[in-house]
């Protein structure tokens, strides 16, 4: 009887997610996409972290459910 339960949890929470969602897809590291297969992700693992900060801090601004609230430090 719980293995059936948990089946069916697991079952729920992978259609919890819509196919070909963009908004929860996340950029892959080099290492990520050699093992996938891909081509790594364009510029430097710098320019990559920044951009990723500035969608996170627009997101704050937007009140958007994905963004990320830093814990300490200054608040955007």
């Amino acid at each position: 009887m719980r293995r059936l339960l948990v089946l069916l949890c697991l079952a729920l929470a992978g259609c919890a997610v819509p196919p070909n969602d963009l908004s929860f897809r996340t950029e892959k590291s080099p290492a990520a996409a050699a093992l996938a297969g891909e081509a790594p992700a364009e510029g430097t693992l710098e320019d990559r972290i920044r951009a990723a900060n500035e969608r996170n801090d627009r997101r704050l601004r937007d009140g958007d459910w994905r963004a990320v609230k830093p814990a300490v430090g200054p608040k955007p």
